[in-house]
């Protein structure tokens, strides 16, 4: 790429000037704007003054010796085949990707993805994600400046490209499964139906416990009975998930049979016991109680109690639940009526 001519003459003293009052006044501007920039609400600026300060410097340097080099080429003072053009060009692809470099460095130390996530959100999650794909993107940009250096130096790149695909075959073949977990931890990262520390439980697998650690091949769960649980990625592709955690209440759901001798007595005792429910203030009362008759069963004459409490907490549930069975237990009894349990009625025939 012809940039600058290799016949270019240049005033050597005029050179040597500039160079020096470029990288003097350089460092002290830039010094400047990077005080003013902390000053603002985004890290970009600071970023971007992060990324070139140092290239920057280099810039000037080899730039200069490079055109000190073409002088002398020039002068005939040294005989070399040299092309000022080509080497300015590589100079800049090379100075180019290392400040995009820095830049991305910059960019996963300061964190600012971290300023916009929500409650529900994991930081550790959401910045093993950024820096996953900081570092692929780093990765294509050093390929992308060898690519453009070998071309520059005339090499042909289309046999390069040819075995780099066959090869990206094989080893996409030969990982096929590790690549599977590594989107599948995409997968868990953008569609979110599991964070650290939340409970969650699949109908399909033996799956049950609290998410300890979310990673690019495996997610760890403990069970309550406090075995660890190696799951990879790729099996949340395919199997249902329950997370127990974002439920909006817990639901009370019990079926209680009292005697058919106290069958007449059923209308008030829901009554009451449905009263009671919508009186106290652990049961949310945006969800209506439900106290019904519900069937006629061998033994009892069974209602149900449906309800929802206003926590989540499973141990305070209980012990809401708990109070809550007392309290029904209480009312029957209160209306000379007993709980049913299983018996049988056995008629002998006198003859």
């Amino acid at each position: 790429m012809n940039l600058i001519p290799d016949n270019a003459h240049f005033d050597l003293i005029t050179l040597s000037i500039a160079a020096i009052f470029l990288l003097t006044i350089k460092n002290k501007i830039i010094n400047v704007i990077l005080s003013l920039s902390k000053k603002t609400n985004t890290v970009y600026d600071e970023l971007l003054l992060h990324s070139v300060k140092t290239p920057s410097s280099y810039l000037i340097i080899i730039g200069y010796l490079l055109l000190l080099l073409n002088y002398l080429k020039n002068e005939k003072i040294i005989i070399y085949d040299f092309h000022l053009s080509s080497s300015i060009f590589i100079l800049m692809v090379i100075l180019i990707s290392w400040s995009i470099q820095r830049g991305l460095n910059f960019y996963i130390d300061s964190k600012p993805f971290l300023k916009n996530i929500s409650g529900e959100d994991d930081a550790t999650l959401v910045t093993e994600t950024y820096e996953i794909v900081i570092r692929i993107i780093k990765v294509i940009v050093v390929v992308i400046a060898i690519l453009l250096i070998m071309q520059e130096l005339g090499l042909s790149i289309s046999g390069l490209l040819a075995f780099g695909g066959v090869g990206g075959l094989i080893v996409g073949l030969a990982a096929k499964d590790l690549l599977s977990n590594f989107f599948g931890g995409m997968m868990i990262f953008f569609d979110r139906p599991f964070r650290v520390g939340e409970f969650i439980k699949s109908p399909d697998r033996n799956i049950e416990g609290i998410v300890e650690k979310i990673g690019w091949r495996l997610t760890v769960v403990r069970t309550f009975s406090k075995n660890v649980l190696y799951i990879p990625n790729t099996a949340f592709s395919s199997i249902i998930v329950e997370n127990a955690t974002r439920m909006s209440n817990r639901r009370l759901n019990e079926t209680i049979g009292i005697r058919y001798d106290d069958l007449k007595k059923m209308n008030l005792i829901l009554n009451d016991i449905k009263n009671a429910l919508e009186k106290n203030s652990k049961i949310d009362q945006t969800i209506k109680p439900k106290v019904y008759f519900k069937s006629f069963a061998p033994s009892s004459c069974d209602f149900f109690v449906y309800a929802f409490t206003v926590t989540k907490d499973w141990e305070e549930f209980l012990s809401i639940k708990q109070g809550i069975l007392f309290e029904i237990a209480e009312i029957i009894e209160n209306h000379d009526a007993e709980i049913a349990y299983p018996t049988s009625t056995v008629f002998i025939n006198k003859n």
